[in-house]
């Protein structure tokens, strides 16, 4: 998306005469069909997931009872288990961190001497908070997608 900082004396990137044209590509575009590209994409993604997890569950349902007598077999998930909180605890230390900044920088009076900065400081830190959420959000689960294959990898060794 395009920052727009204009004003009366200075113009912004468009000009008046391009809004229909911009209105144009906003017609021709595929917005009507948004909801189900997102659908599609979803429904996609749970397919692909519905698959893997059936073949992690069967490989796991395999290995299982052959690894309940192996010592080495616990030692090793042992050690995961370790690693997996460990990464856990350095997600939670990032997202309180991340909530710490994010607090103290809202609590901060900031002097805003016309509405536009006004509006421009809580959006930033609107948007400050999205990225958070966001990177907290993307990190657990590729965390967990990290984890997913390498207790698969690992059962496959057995």
């Amino acid at each position: 998306m395009r920052r727009v900082n204009a004003s009366m004396t200075d113009s912004a990137v468009a000009r008046p005469e391009d809004l229909p044209l911009a209105q144009l590509r906003l017609v021709q575009s595929p917005l009507p069909l948004v909801p189900a590209a997102r659908a599609w994409s979803l429904q996609s993604l749970a397919g692909h997931l519905l698959v893997s997890q059936s073949a992690n569950a069967a490989q796991a349902a395999a290995a299982l009872p052959a690894m309940a007598l192996d010592g080495t077999a616990a030692t090793q998930g042992a050690a995961m288990t370790h690693a997996i909180a460990k990464q856990w605890m350095s997600l939670h230390a990032l997202w309180v961190d991340g909530l710490a900044e994010l607090a103290q920088e809202m609590g901060q009076f900031r002097h805003a001497n016309t509405l536009s900065k006004y509006v421009d400081q809580e959006v930033n830190l609107v948007q400050q908070s999205l990225a958070l959420v966001s990177n907290q959000a993307t990190a657990t689960v590729r965390l967990l997608e990290n984890i997913q294959v390498n207790v698969a990898w690992w059962l496959s060794k057995r």
